[in-house]
């Protein structure tokens, strides 16, 4: 994208789930008061909307710096996306999956296992895995999965769980930042953000650079 833009499309998939799990007799029921299997995905999706946006909007300073933001990616194969992909100037791959949980429990990793409050998460940081490695495939990098936290973290504050980087969301510009100081530029960014485009399309509607 060019600097100083915003990050569009962010959220945009997990909106459109949340409209299609909200059916005319799943509205009727909620207005009666009557919570649905379907009203309850909607929510979470609805909430993990809200939490990709804000994050976008936090992220959206770095593009001045010429950091490029991809949201809502399509893979090749299957239903999963990729939430946020950052390209830095320097040419290095961030896979950013923003996860917008109950502040009210801390993060925490106790005998090998993530835990938010008493309830174990460890298996929700997979998809972001699998995700990694096919854009580490796709794009001939070595991708960084990064977990950006809205809510149960304290800024600050950073966890390390399955080779993943937990952070709080009000710290991802200087975690970027920070982590790209340390990287000897590999490939021109430009190339790899009209590949990125390419091999990886906005899962839903047209995203922008």
């Amino acid at each position: 994208r060019r600097p100083g833009g915003r990050i569009t499309g962010a959220g945009r998939s997990a909106d459109a789930r949340a409209r299609e799990l909200r059916t005319p007799l799943v509205r009727i029921a909620t207005a009666a008061g009557i919570t649905t299997r379907a009203e309850a995905l909607a929510r979470r999706s609805q909430i993990g909307a809200e939490g990709e946006r804000y994050v976008a909007q936090l992220l959206a300073p770095l593009t001045a710096d010429g950091w490029a933001f991809l949201a809502d990616r399509r893979l090749p194969r299957g239903k999963a996306n990729i939430d946020l992909l950052a390209i830095s100037p320097t040419g290095r791959v961030y896979v950013l999956d923003p996860k917008k949980w109950d502040r009210r429990h801390r993060l925490r990793v106790r005998d090998g296992r993530l835990w938010h409050g008493e309830w174990d998460v460890s298996k929700r940081l997979k998809p972001l895995r699998y995700e990694t490695a096919t854009v580490s495939s796709l794009l001939g990098v070595k991708a960084i999965p990064i977990a950006v936290m809205v809510g149960p973290m304290r800024p600050g504050t950073q966890l390390r769980y399955d080779g993943i980087l937990l952070v709080p969301a009000e710290d991802i510009c200087h975690v970027l930042r920070r982590l790209d100081a340390q990287h000897v530029p590999t490939q021109r960014s430009a190339h790899l953000v009209d590949t990125a485009e390419r091999l990886l399309p906005p899962k839903t509607g047209r995203t922008s650079r």
